[in-house]
């Protein structure tokens, strides 16, 4: 018999508080680093050889990475029917 992912819903929601954790941070440095390039654009800042196009693509990347966690986090609540608390 497999074992079950979490051993009690105590774990699981420790659990979903973690991933939302993780979101928060990785949507947080995302548009800060949006907001970055906006202005690095906006003042044709030339510092350390960086475009506007870096800090661009370093917000695609966190916004990709905010994805697992938000997986996650659903995956967690369908298995243990969460939303079904709520309700």
């Amino acid at each position: 018999m497999a074992e079950k992912p979490f051993k009690d819903r105590v774990e699981a929601k420790k659990q979903l508080i973690r991933c939302g954790n993780w979101c928060t941070i990785s949507e947080s440095l995302s548009f800060l680093l949006l907001i970055v390039g906006i202005i690095w654009r906006l003042l044709k800042l030339d510092y350390y050889d960086l475009d506007s196009t870096f800090w661009f693509l370093l917000a695609i990347f966190f916004a990709i990475t905010s994805l697992a966690p938000h997986i996650h986090m659903a995956l967690i609540s369908s298995q243990l029917g969460f939303d079904s608390e709520h309700k």
